[in-house]
């Protein structure tokens, strides 16, 4: 996981949260497994999956598959930068996020 290569960077600049589309519970080893410094959030029903309409397929057993998505926020709650992904581990460069928080903390 880039962004755990790169937490105390990217902390400097922003509060980093990981939304994960699953359980409470396996969201929680997912971030232990990564040994991940962010606040996690379990979306166990897709209400922000769904929200977004950030799903790409409906599968009978699962229901919707979310794309990995990235997304800077900023601090008036506009999106500034979003990043799509169109397979289940596409990430955005990091030199990208960093690049655009830069940016952003250029103009606040």
């Amino acid at each position: 996981m880039q962004l755990v290569e790169h937490a105390l960077e990217l902390q400097r600049r922003a509060t980093v949260w990981v939304i994960n589309p699953q359980d409470v519970a396996s969201t929680a080893r997912f971030k232990e497994k990564r040994g991940a410094p962010f606040t996690f959030l379990a979306d166990e029903t897709l209400e922000v999956v769904n929200l977004y309409g950030i799903y790409h397929t409906q599968h009978e057993e699962h229901g919707h598959i979310p794309y990995p998505v990235t997304f800077i926020v900023k601090p008036d709650g506009t999106v500034a930068w979003r990043f799509l992904g169109l397979k289940p581990r596409d990430r955005p460069k990091i030199e990208d996020v960093i690049q655009t928080l830069d940016a952003i903390k250029e103009r606040v």
